[in-house]
């Protein structure tokens, strides 16, 4: 097999311990609660009762389910603008990318 980057890689990345994927599992934790922070801030004040049911719910492979809440398409219309959803997932898209790429940083790092 001819030996690319991406063959190293793919090499390098089958090697991942449990350990890194525990970093994997921290950030993507962080990131999915940073959203939820900063969507309940942004909810509407009418809807007040409605930003307590905003929530991440961890997955069992390390992924994270964001819950914005039942009334969270009343609030936002059906096709409408999103007003506290996107601006969320927009506001924090630079520190979430930032902290996935070092999570994929130090994972290559510690397998070489």
């Amino acid at each position: 097999m001819k030996k690319t980057g991406f063959n190293e890689t793919k090499a390098l990345l089958g090697r991942i311990t449990p350990e890194i994927e525990a970093q994997f599992e921290k950030a993507n934790r962080e990131n999915a609660e940073m959203i939820v922070d900063l969507a309940k801030v942004l909810i509407p004040e009418k809807s007040g009762a409605s930003r307590a049911a905003i929530r991440n719910l961890p997955g069992p492979d390390g992924s994270q389910l964001i819950d914005f809440g039942q009334k969270a398409k009343v609030i936002e219309g059906n096709r409408g603008p999103r007003p506290f959803v996107n601006p969320a997932i927009q506001a924090t898209k630079k520190k979430r990318t930032a902290r996935a790429r070092k999570a994929l940083r130090d994972a290559i790092k510690a397998v070489k």
